[in-house]
């Protein structure tokens, strides 16, 4: 019988995953098309179906000056990016995109630019998303403006 046991371990260790559990493969157009409405929807006109883009469990977490992070849920995030626009001209763009896809996550890391009010700020982010009754959802932001400085 132990025999038996240790086959069967053996044998289920190196089975293939089931098929709803194995990787979906690797999508990348299905997050393109998430960060294009990222970024095409952030308008004050458009602003409401921007945050759709977002599950309601989002988290946004940032640097501060002194090091800090500081974390904000959905509703905080979104009610700031009403004030900003409420405030002026606000755009962002997307520059060096890298994205990694597995099944249902994919993670995206860029380089971006965030203007508002004249000024333009350099940073970098990182984006999370889940796939959520098949459309990829953004569960988590992460960005910094506070960029490491090239080594002389």
């Amino acid at each position: 019988m132990l025999v038996f046991i240790s086959f069967l371990v053996s044998v289920l260790s190196i089975a293939p995953a089931p098929a709803a559990t194995q990787s979906l493969g690797n999508d990348e157009a299905a997050v393109r098309r998430v960060l294009a409405d990222y970024i095409g929807l952030y308008r004050e006109e458009t602003l409401e179906r921007w945050k759709a883009l977002f599950l309601p469990g989002f988290v946004a977490s940032y640097t501060n000056d002194d090091g800090s992070v500081t974390s904000r849920n959905l509703d905080e995030f979104y009610q700031r990016q009403q004030n900003a626009f409420a405030a002026g001209p606000v755009a962002e763009t997307l520059d060096n995109v890298r994205i990694h896809r597995v099944g249902h996550l994919a993670q995206v890391f860029a380089d971006f630019r965030f203007t508002s009010r004249g000024v333009t700020r350099p940073g970098q982010l990182m984006l999370l998303m889940i796939e959520d009754k098949g459309a990829l959802e953004i569960a988590a932001l992460t960005f910094t403006y506070h960029l490491q400085r090239a080594a002389r």
